[in-house]
């Protein structure tokens, strides 16, 4: 007979823990990961939906990582990737909605984490278009470029 494990005797460990949440398993944690990814389609200028990225994941047209506290078990990060097969047979991992507290305690284990994910999905490399402070967690990893800046105009603002 199993337990309902007591949220009140969970202390934090300071010790992060990066998984991958089958499309199945999903509606377990979307209210805790809600909240991350609802300010990031916001900041996407009408691109996506919070109802579009549940869609995608449900339809596992995209991945949900989670990134959460070994001792509380707390969630305390989100990474949504994709696969992005180009015609010329490149593929990549697109890093799509990247969001969270604490970052710097575990942005290096999510990104070895995912890297090996992409490698052994037989992706070339990573990829992702994001603010412009998410250059700094890659910036002087070995083997990141930046080779462009991604800049939008919206014909509605000139009104």
């Amino acid at each position: 007979m199993s337990e309902a494990i007591d949220d009140q005797n969970l202390e934090p460990s300071g010790e992060y823990e990066v998984s991958l949440v089958p499309a199945d398993q999903l509606t377990m944690v979307w209210d805790k990961v809600e909240k991350y990814l609802k300010k990031s389609a916001s900041r996407s200028n009408g691109r996506t939906r919070i109802q579009d990225i549940f869609h995608d994941l449900l339809n596992r047209n995209s991945h949900l990582w989670i990134m959460f506290d070994s001792g509380s078990l707390d969630i305390t990060g989100v990474q949504i990737t994709l696969f992005n097969d180009y015609p010329t047979g490149k593929r990549m991992l697109c890093l799509e909605h990247t969001a969270g507290n604490n970052m710097q305690d575990w942005v290096e284990k999510a990104l070895d984490v995912i890297t090996n994910f992409a490698k052994a999905n037989n992706c070339q490399g990573i990829e992702g278009v994001g603010r412009h402070g998410q250059w700094n967690w890659v910036k002087d990893k070995k083997g990141w470029k930046k080779p462009a800046t991604f800049y939008e105009y919206n014909f509605e603002e000139d009104a």
